[in-house]
């Protein structure tokens, strides 16, 4: 039978004692507080595997196509329709191609609940695990554009939201543990003791970046126009126009 688990890949579930990946008994530990941002659902010998997102698969979706990023069906990313429906134990139903005809051909790599049903790659390739994991994108280095010297000072993360500072570039914020560029949480060091003339802005895969003088970003300004050194854009002088307003 398929994985004990009624948390649909919540992480929430803790059951069996702690293993490995050929224990001959179901077990599973907590990994909702753990900071990951794709799972990897394999057969026991790996010969039936795949890796997705972690916001594909925690969605809901019933009969509905989700995407792979890559199986040992296919090293390029795909669709397939799967299940995590509300009020089903047994789901997220899993599955290398489309969840009707998948257990056909031993395909299913994930089912919850105790669930007997498709369960050919379970018995067949001896058993079946989930493992997580944060991939951290291979990014080229900002701090070499325009011959270098740049100091990493403050970063925000890929998603919806900017930097939390409320300094206005002052750099008198600072939160969150120092990490690096490509850190999956947002953070700041204090810049303002500094001795420094430019302003390196990039965004993390270093495709739109800006060079602008201390005094053009720290003047105060409403749409008006600002001079940027140089750009992903142009490599000679050009403006902007900029907002700096003193309560906003």
């Amino acid at each position: 039978s398929w994985h004990p688990s009624r948390d649909r890949l919540r992480g929430t579930d803790h059951y069996g004692r702690n293993g490995n990946a050929f224990s001959a008994w179901a077990w599973s530990r907590r990994f909702h507080r753990k900071k990951f941002n794709e799972f990897l659902f394999a057969t026991g010998d790996c010969k039936r595997w795949l890796i997705s997102r972690r916001t594909t698969v925690l969605a809901w979706y019933a009969n509905q196509h989700r995407w792979i990023l890559k199986s040992s069906r296919s090293s390029r990313p795909y669709r397939a329709r799967w299940y995590r429906r509300g009020g089903a134990v047994e789901d997220p139903w899993i599955s290398l191609t489309d969840h009707h005809g998948a257990d056909r051909h031993s395909n299913m790599v994930y089912g919850a609940g105790g669930n007997r049903g498709h369960s050919r790659s379970i018995r067949n390739h001896f058993g079946a695990n989930v493992y997580i994991r944060m991939k951290v994108p291979k990014l080229p280095n900002c701090a070499r554009i325009d011959g270098g010297g740049w100091q990493l000072v403050r970063h925000v993360p890929q998603g919806g939201r900017w930097h939390p500072a409320r300094d206005r570039l002052r750099g008198t914020a600072r939160y969150g543990r120092r990490g690096n560029a490509v850190s999956p949480w947002a953070w700041s060091v204090r810049f303002h003791n500094k001795d420094f003339n430019e302003f390196l802005f990039a965004t993390g895969d270093c495709k739109r970046w800006l060079i602008a003088k201390k005094y053009s970003v720290l003047g105060w300004y409403s749409n008006g126009h600002r001079w940027i050194q140089k750009s992903s854009r142009s490599s000679r002088p050009y403006r902007a126009r900029w907002y700096r307003r003193h309560r906003s």
